[in-house]
């Protein structure tokens, strides 16, 4: 083994031991190396064997074009016209992303879903698919047998359906065909990507570099940062490995609230602050109840039978709760204080915005 590349070695090992006993991040976990990303490719297919749960295809016609097209490119011509309503077929779009620099014969997992109106893919088989990458190119081939976690059942009355059975996935199931190209950047340089583009962050990762290879790493904004590497191959994945070893103090995450606004759900950091503040909580009901009523004509009446309706609307303004933050508040009091009244999840999301805008509360607040 070279000498240059011993030595990279030896540094990624002293670095590792470092990393594990220093607080705080690691190249490793605050970057990538620029380049160096999984490849999304896409197809077309159809999949095979399903008991009865396929596309209807008088409705689906791609489907049945689709198995025209393949029969024939296995050299069998179907008559013109000829009707066909096969219900174990589906037609699917099937999806997966290879891994950085994978090799031809190299595997990875891909996930099909139905694109038509088969009720279930369980017990099908995805029959060979060409994948393709944004440019058009084939990258990758797949086929194999689908594993599907959800599951339907339906009766004359009632159907039950657990997750989601139109979407199953093949484990190893995309082989690759063409070598992805390399990722490690330029001949004499690596280009590091931030994760969470941060100026401080920057900063701190160019000094730890320069502390293990002076005069090496150079920013170029808050999420770039270059730095200087050997062009020999061998010694190049050694200088990588020793690089996102190097230990860096990032800083202080800034204080964030995230609202998940689809389902209610309120995260919050643990160290946010409130400044003193006074909080009512209430509610606003408004019902509407509709009676149908019949007017039923006398019987030798010339009247018909009508059905009006009877609305009632009632408005009821709840008791508000009032509480107040005092100056040495904590996020546990927060929360304990807001169960306490009862307030939820959507409430708890509109007091937490009003105190934002009110200058009390000392966080971002992050909807999604």
């Amino acid at each position: 083994m070279p000498k240059l590349s011993l030595m990279f070695w030896l540094f990624a090992a002293m670095l590792s031991c470092v990393a594990q006993t220093v607080e705080g991040a690691t190249i490793q976990s605050l970057s990538r190396i620029g380049g160096n990303r999984s490849n999304r490719v896409v197809g077309y297919g159809l999949v095979v064997g399903l008991p009865g749960t396929g596309d209807q295809t008088t409705e689906i016609p791609y489907t049945i074009q689709t198995i025209t097209n393949m029969l024939r490119h296995m050299g069998i011509n179907l008559p013109t016209g000829q009707f066909m309503q096969p219900n174990n077929v589906s037609a699917v779009m099937v999806t997966g992303s290879i891994p950085p620099e994978a090799q031809p014969g190299q595997k990875f997992n891909v996930t099909v879903s139905a694109m038509g109106n088969a009720s279930s893919l369980r017990g099908g088989i995805l029959l060979m698919t060409q994948l393709h990458g944004a440019n058009g190119r084939v990258y990758a081939q797949a086929q194999g047998s689908l594993l599907v976690t959800g599951s339907s059942a339906q009766g004359a009355t009632a159907s039950l359906t657990i997750n989601n059975p139109d979407v199953g996935r093949v484990e190893d199931g995309g082989v690759v065909e063409v070598p992805m190209p390399s990722s490690t950047g330029t001949a004499n340089a690596v280009t590091l990507m931030l994760r969470h583009p941060d100026f401080v962050t920057a900063a701190r990762m160019v000094e730890a570099i320069n502390l293990v290879f002076p005069g090496s790493a150079i920013a170029q904004g808050s999420g770039v940062v270059q730095v200087r590497a050997p062009s020999d191959p061998n010694a190049r994945v050694g200088f990588l490995a020793a690089l996102e070893q190097i230990p860096v103090h990032p800083p202080t995450p800034v204080p964030t609230v995230v609202i998940n606004a689809q389902d209610g759900t309120v995260i919050m950091g643990g160290n946010i602050r409130v400044s003193p503040c006074a909080v009512a909580v209430g509610s606003l009901s408004i019902s509407v109840q509709n009676n149908p009523q019949v007017s039923q004509p006398n019987m030798f009446g010339r009247g018909v039978t009508v059905v009006a309706t009877n609305t009632k609307v009632k408005i009821q303004s709840h008791k508000a709760h009032l509480f107040l933050m005092s100056k040495k508040v904590s996020l546990e009091d927060v929360v304990r204080t807001l169960n306490t009244v009862g307030a939820t999840p959507a409430q708890l999301a509109s007091i937490l915005e009003a105190m934002k805008s009110a200058g009390a509360l000392h966080a971002r607040i992050k909807v999604l």
